[in-house]
């Protein structure tokens, strides 16, 4: 039986689910995936970064639709033929590229749906991370450099088009309890101990499994 699992993380924006990533991915000694999946997409793809930067800023990701086309080749020996790539072509790179990470060994996964493109293999763990207003206002001051009304803002927009993808890929609630293994809010008990919560969750359903 595979050693190797997943740990997938969808997140409120400000709610420190990047973080708690990171820390999660040194504690089990595993690959961390955030925005590092945009070059790998980019060079195994042969699409310029930009595009990726646009879908993963959520900001006009829809519009992909209107590109006229461009060829690339997709991630993996298992298919190096030439693709025509329109519409949302750019979620099928990533999603593919996602698989064949996680078959070739554990990794932390932030956003991206990463969850529902790894559906159905039990050693994939869901997690939503979640965050009190304001601590996420304070958090996104801090580290954005910008006023509590701007922060107010960014989280307003960058929450709808989050829930919007998802929405849109998985046919799912971005958010909702029932979509993920398990919804934490980080405000509880801070970022250290949300960590020490998902590894003793991770670690007693990999036994299960």
């Amino acid at each position: 039986m595979s050693t190797k699992f997943a740990i997938t993380l969808a997140r409120q924006y400000g709610s420190g689910g990047r973080f708690i990533g990171e820390i999660l991915a040194k504690e089990f000694g595993v690959a961390f995936y955030d925005k590092e999946l945009i070059q790998i997409a980019s060079k195994k793809s042969g699409v310029g970064e930009e595009f990726f930067l646009e879908d993963d800023d959520k900001k006009r990701w829809w519009l992909l639709g209107n590109l006229s086309a461009f060829t690339a080749t997709l991630f993996g020996s298992e298919n190096d033929n030439k693709n025509l790539i329109v519409g949302d072509s750019i979620f099928k790179i990533q999603s593919d590229i996602i698989r064949g990470l996680a078959r070739k060994d554990s990794a932390v996964f932030v956003g991206r749906a990463a969850d529902y493109v790894l559906r159905g293999n039990p050693r994939v763990i869901s997690v939503f991370i979640c965050a009190d207003k304001k601590d996420r206002v304070e958090r996104v001051c801090k580290y954005a450099n910008i006023s509590q009304e701007q922060a107010l803002k960014e989280i307003e927009r960058n929450d709808k088009e989050r829930a919007r993808y998802y929405g849109h890929y998985t046919g799912k609630v971005w958010g909702q309890a029932s979509s993920f293994n398990l919804c934490v809010n980080s405000s509880v008990l801070g970022i250290e101990k949300t960590v020490e919560l998902i590894k003793s969750f991770v670690n007693e359903k990999l036994k299960m499994v």
